[in-house]
């Protein structure tokens, strides 16, 4: 279930108390989020130690990165955050080396919060502290893995935890925390947001640099609020610290954490801000989060009403924003009945102008129908000439502020000679271009998006390819595996456990209902086929069918169309079967995966028929494979595919002195430089892999989560390129992972995606 977040900061610079606070910045999902981050509301809480010093919008460029970094960056959570992190530590990382010879330094302490539904992911870097406040009692989340901070290595340390949140739960999120706090962080009684914030800023005198949390039922509303700082005529009443008060005992990285003192401190006080959030269920922009100058409002936070000791609390007082919503309907009502009067006065000393001129002037009076109709009218024609002027002015000047971002990040792109900082750049033009086309599409945004996505391409050795869908309408099944021949396309329903087909003629792809290759009793009740778990496309010269199937118990079934299918038992092996997870063939021969058993037995071809008994392909070493999925065969190298996404390589030996031997995991190489700062083979989720048909061998690895195939050179892995649909709306494949994939002997390069099958036919 999701719940509303509200947030305030806590801050106070030279005894000053501050509305904003540098660094702090709430975003939601835009309309274009990378898979899986969808559903994701990042808190961004940064903290800039040491003696350089930063303006507020270096603290927003650094925070809007993040954001930008977190929403474009697919696959988990913790991958997400990782990389949000190393959009700060990077660029504050090479500061610091120009700075250095300066004596000028800064270290970054940074807390990045994923809230999704009621669950909340820290990542945390450098000695932060994060406290939950709540019905459950008070939980501190300090951990010295978090490291000293961002900014000091090439490689960002951080510390992840996680926390179920409930409504009127409050979080604090503080480097430095006063000793006159404890106490108040020792009560997690409820409390409101304000009363919390305004009990923290009168216990101590001290410099403060926090951020204040509160968790409300809700659909999700993510709302940072700015209260106003108190006017300098009027004293708040503040606890003097007691000198003969003993400071806590915390941790060693804790008391560290007290004698940082943050780059912020060294702003002088910047012009009253306030972010304005959508409230609306709808998600806001990652950049409707960024500070914007303007004259600051009241406080939209709840006033608490002080009751005599012992006297029963005073009724709950209506919040801040209902009393200010209401007073704004009693004002525009009040001011709707002036504009009313004068108007009708107006009327009638203009309407007698009009008319022939008299001895004796009467005042015209409008019937209440008249009077009626002009009410109801101005609304109307004000509206309309509103709404007129925001679609023709309004939408444009969005328009063009995210076109001129997306011109700036173009040009940096093409002045950049890093490959992974042209990487960033051309995202980044990316983002902004995904913004001006909410506003409006137009043939400048295509063609910068055109090229942006290009060089993007190029640096990330992406090659698209147009896919298509194969059939009008779904094959109502759920397909875990697919097999091609040049005109035959075969898919494994992976809930009944049969084979569908699908045929090329000469007006196109059609499903064959005729085609009958399911589970259940073969050649006059011998034998019983259970469901199949992996299926294969004969070569065409192979007599016997021109696809087979294999059950659980190595059980293969031979399926030819327009004929009663043929089960025919593999021998079993001197161990017996365990579980056959997957088959592939190679020059005939036909290698069965036994993945419990940790077995993988070869049966030697002869004519597609397999009757002799196997061999064990191992010799003396035999990695683990009871978590392996898949695998592929090229002469004497065996691949084998794991749940974990890690590839094992085994060279099989003809020569009895030299043992077959294996390397897992095996290194995959990404020769592409604009990688250098991001492993793509950890965030991608392989699932299956295949071999492209000769002579121009490859492996393929396919990433269904993000929808991509990874093409890698054969022995060495180094990777090739990546096989990816066409980018943004053009892509035809719908949301969610690929199912499964299949190469044809003439290159075609088949994907299904839930119940649908899509096709390529320019691939490598």
């Amino acid at each position: 279930m999701p719940l509303d977040l509200t947030l305030t900061p806590i801050y106070r610079i030279n005894g000053q108390d501050q509305s904003s606070l540098p660094g702090l910045l709430a975003a939601t999902p835009p309309r274009k989020a990378a898979r899986g981050r969808d559903q994701d509301r990042l808190v961004i809480y940064l903290v800039l130690t040491g003696n350089a010093v930063f303006s507020t919008g270096e603290y927003a460029q650094f925070a809007s990165r993040a954001a930008v970094t977190f929403y474009e960056t697919q696959g988990t959570l913790t991958s997400a955050l990782r990389a949000a992190a190393q959009a700060i530590n990077k660029p504050l990382l090479e500061r610091n080396m120009t700075t250095s010879g300066r004596g000028q330094y800064a270290v970054g302490l940074l807390v990045l919060a994923a809230m999704r539904e009621s669950q909340v992911t820290f990542l945390v870097s450098g000695p932060l502290h994060i406290f939950t406040l709540g019905a459950g009692g008070v939980q501190h989340i300090f951990d010295s893995l978090s490291g000293k901070g961002l900014g000091l290595n090439a490689a960002a340390t951080y510390h992840f935890s996680q926390a179920a949140l409930q409504p009127d739960d409050r979080l604090l999120f503080s480097g430095k925390v006063p000793a006159m706090w404890d106490a108040a962080l020792k009560d997690a009684s409820p409390a409101s947001l304000e009363a919390t914030r305004r009990r923290l800023m009168t216990l101590t005198t001290e410099d403060v640099n926090a951020v204040l949390l509160q968790v409300a039922n809700g659909p999700g509303v993510l709302t940072l609020l700015r209260p106003a700082p108190p006017p300098s005529d009027v004293s708040l009443p503040r606890a003097q610290p007691a000198e003969s008060a003993p400071e806590p005992e915390l941790p060693i990285s804790a008391r560290q954490a007290h004698l940082l003192q943050p780059s912020a401190y060294a702003i002088p006080p910047q012009p009253k801000e306030e972010i304005l959030l959508p409230e609306e269920s709808t998600a806001p922009d990652v950049l409707s989060a960024l500070p914007r100058a303007r004259q600051a409002d009241p406080p939209l936070i709840e006033e608490e009403t002080a009751t005599p000791s012992g006297q029963p609390p005073a009724p709950r007082q209506p919040s801040a924003r209902t009393r200010r919503a209401a007073k704004t309907v009693v004002n525009g009502m009040q001011a709707w009945r002036r504009i009313s009067e004068r108007f009708n006065i107006g009327m009638q000393k203009f309407l007698p102008r009009l008319l022939p001129e008299s001895g004796e002037t009467a005042p015209v009076v409008l019937p209440p129908s008249a009077m009626v109709f002009i009410t109801l009218l101005i609304p109307l024609v004000v509206v309309t000439v509103a709404s007129v002027v925001y679609f023709r002015y309004g939408r444009s000047v969005q328009y063009e502020e995210y076109l001129i971002q997306a011109k700036n990040e173009q040009e940096q792109a093409v002045s950049l000679t890093d490959p992974v900082a042209q990487r960033e750049a051309w995202q980044r033009e990316l983002f902004y271009l995904d913004k001006a086309d909410e506003y409006s599409s137009t043939d400048e945004t295509l063609k910068l998006r055109q090229e942006a996505q290009g060089n993007l391409d190029r640096l990330q050795g992406i090659t698209r390819l147009r896919f298509q869908p194969v059939l009008n309408t779904g094959v109502g099944a759920q397909i875990s595996r697919m097999a091609a021949s040049e005109n035959d396309l075969y898919l494994l329903d992976a809930q009944r456990g049969g084979v569908l087909r699908i045929m090329l003629t000469s007006s196109g792809f059609r499903q064959d209902s005729t085609f009958k290759c399911q589970p259940g009793s073969y050649n006059d009740g011998n034998y019983t086929v259970g469901p199949l778990v992996d299926i294969l496309a004969m070569p065409q010269n192979n007599i016997n069918a021109p696809v087979i199937g294999v059950d659980a118990n190595g059980n293969l079934l031979n399926c030819t169309p327009g004929q009663v299918a043929l089960a025919a038992p593999l021998p079993p092996p001197d161990t017996n079967w365990g579980r056959v997870t997957a088959i592939t063939l190679d020059g005939g021969n036909l290698y069965v995966l036994d993945a419990p058993l940790r077995a993988i037995w070869v049966y030697t071809g002869k004519d597609g028929v397999f009757v002799d008994r196997p061999y064990f392909f191992f010799g003396g070493q035999i990695p683990q494979l009871e978590d392996a999925i898949d695998l592929a065969v090229s002469g004497d190298d065996l691949y084998i595919l794991h749940s974990d996404g890690r590839l094992s390589h085994c060279s099989y030996s003809r020569i009895d002195t030299v043992p077959t031997r294996c390397e897992d995991p095996a290194s995959l190489v990404n020769p592409f430089p604009a990688y250098r700062d991001v492993n793509a083979f950890t965030e991608a989720h392989f699932t299956q892999m295949t071999f492209t048909p000769a002579p121009d061998s490859a492996l393929l690895l396919l990433n269904a989560d993000g929808q991509s195939i990874f093409r890698f050179t054969p022995r060495s892995l180094e990777l090739q390129n990546q096989l990816r649909p066409l980018a943004g709306q053009a892509n035809p494949l719908p949301p969610g992972p690929i199912g499964a994939i299949a190469i044809s002997p003439n290159h075609v390069v088949y994907l299904a995606v839930q119940d649908r099958i899509y096709f390529a036919v320019e691939s490598p």
